[in-house]
């Protein structure tokens, strides 16, 4: 399989890059710090290039097979009174560069933003708290949403509250439909859940909340 690996910079991006090239796949990385990437192998290149330059983003995309973007770190960060979405419009640019090579199968990992009564208390809560005391961030990733539900894709997002936890041996769990989703997971579980589905090729139109199976 070819992969197209959009925003891999930080600790999930390497190891998902890790995981697929062990598998003998080969990646297709874009990145506006490609610097960030400390891994010797010979099944992946680098294309720099900023968030919404669609003409560099053309040829990782044209190769691959299916087209994986990334969350970055400073999404969740930045200022309250920040009316930027740079998540979004990199997704939106990905997205217009899908379209024009007939590139159609989409994986994106995002935090919960949406309020939703079916996912429980827990992710409402969290939702909440990210509208209330994160603004900027919750714009973001809603624009990044309705970008994605609208395109057209075959896209699957896999959503996250807090990546930050410790590493749990144990494993990961999936929250999907009316199952009620904890509070966090790991950058290893993130990464490993986001290998498993693409591997799999599962949970088209589906966008479920991954979290540790123990929480730490």
């Amino acid at each position: 399989m070819k992969v197209a690996l959009f925003w891999p910079d930080a600790e999930a991006g390497e190891y998902l890059l890790k995981k697929f090239t062990g598998r003998g796949d080969f990646v297709y990385v874009y990145s506006d710090a490609p610097e960030s990437l400390q891994f010797d192998s010979m099944l992946y290149e680098i294309q720099r290039g900023a968030r919404t330059d669609a003409a560099a983003m053309e040829r990782v995309v044209a190769l691959a097979d299916v087209v994986i973007c990334l969350c970055p770190p400073q999404v969740l960060r930045g200022k309250r009174k920040d009316v930027s979405t740079p998540f979004a419009d990199g997704i939106a640019c990905v997205l217009s560069v899908m379209k024009k090579c007939g590139k159609t199968r989409l994986f994106v990992t995002a935090p919960v933003a949406e309020s939703e009564q079916k996912q429980g208390r827990t992710a409402r809560a969290f939702g909440k708290v990210l509208r209330k005391f994160f603004p900027h961030t919750y714009r973001d990733v809603c624009k990044c949403y309705e970008a994605i539900r609208s395109s057209g894709t075959d896209y699957t997002v896999l959503r996250y509250m807090n990546p930050y936890l410790k590493h749990a041996k144990d494993g990961y769990v999936l929250a999907e439909g009316d199952a009620k989703a904890k509070t966090g997971v790991s950058m290893e579980n993130l990464a490993q859940c986001l290998f498993d589905i693409v591997v799999a090729d599962s949970y088209k139109g589906q966008m479920p909340i991954v979290y540790n199976k123990h929480q730490s």
